[in-house]
């Protein structure tokens, strides 16, 4: 998994974009590396600082909403991840499940030749 604060910043971006658009995210993520000195790859990681400047200009309102559909969007992907990651372990124990009865008969034949 991608470290969490890129993935932060990745979710919060799309959120922009989504709600935005492409030009006035880009404007704004602009604006907010001039006025608060903080790098897009910062973003994720110092995500205080950047929800205090775009509540400067969005509102309190407006911010809080950017904010909250950030995060329902970082959960829904960490859910997939998680689901994703689950479908495989269960996938591997099916695989060695198959093969321990595959293997059980010839252990009881091994088992009655010591006996």
């Amino acid at each position: 998994m991608e470290k969490f604060g890129e993935l932060l910043w990745e979710t919060m971006d799309d959120t922009l974009r989504q709600v935005f658009g492409d030009s006035a995210s880009e404007f704004i993520c602009k604006f907010v590396e001039r006025h608060v000195s903080l790098k897009r790859e910062e973003i994720g990681e110092k995500n205080e600082a950047f929800y205090a400047y775009l509540k400067k200009l969005l509102g309190s309102e407006g911010a809080q909403t950017i904010q909250s559909v950030s995060l329902k969007r970082l959960y829904l992907k960490l859910w997939r991840e998680y689901e994703e990651i689950e479908e495989y372990f269960s996938c591997l124990d099916e695989l060695y499940e198959i093969k321990f009865r595959l293997l059980a008969p010839s252990f009881k034949e091994e088992g009655s030749v010591c006996n």
